[in-house]
C-alpha cells in the first residue's frame, strides 16, 4: 500500500509540473503573439515613414528619417525577441512531452501494482476458503 501511495504522489506531482509547463507554454504563446503584432505594426510604421538617405529639404521629412530609423531597429530587436521566444516554447513543449511520458510510465506502475493488489486479495480469499473447507 506504501509503494501504491509513493506512486500516487509522484503521479499527482507530475501532473501538477505538466500543468503548471502548459500554462507557461500558453502564456509564452500569447506573448509570441503580441510581439508579432508589435512587428506588423512596427512594419506598417515604417512604410509611413519616409525613406533614409533620400535628400532632406524639410524639419518633419529629417524627423521622419530618424523615426523610421529608430523603428527598424526596434524591428530588430523585436525580431530577436520572437526567435528567443519561439525558442522558449519549443523548450517548454518538449517538458510537456517529457512529463506525459513520466505519468504515463507513473500510471502504468500504479495499474500494476493495482493489478498485483487485486491478485494477492483474491489468493488470500482462495486461501482462506480452502482452510475453511478442510475444516
Amino acid at each position: 500500500m506504501a509503494k501504491y501511495k509513493i506512486f500516487d504522489l509522484m503521479y499527482r506531482h507530475g501532473k501538477t509540473k505538466k500543468l503548471k509547463t502548459q500554462f507557461e507554454l500558453s502564456s509564452m504563446n500569447e506573448n509570441i503573439e503580441k510581439i508579432r503584432k508589435l512587428e506588423t505594426d512596427l512594419t506598417f510604421n515604417i512604410e509611413e515613414t519616409v525613406e533614409p538617405g533620400v535628400v532632406q529639404t524639410s524639419h518633419r521629412v529629417l524627423i521622419n528619417s530618424k523615426l523610421r530609423e529608430k523603428m527598424i531597429s526596434q524591428k530588430e530587436i523585436v525580431g530577436n525577441k520572437i526567435e528567443f521566444l519561439i525558442t522558449e516554447k519549443i523548450h517548454l513543449q518538449k517538458l510537456v512531452s517529457s512529463h506525459e511520458r513520466k505519468n504515463r510510465k507513473i500510471l502504468e506502475k500504479l495499474n500494476e501494482l493495482n493489478a498485483e493488489e487485486r491478485r494477492e486479495k483474491e489468493l488470500k480469499e482462495f486461501d482462506r476458503d480452502i482452510l475453511f473447507q478442510k475444516k
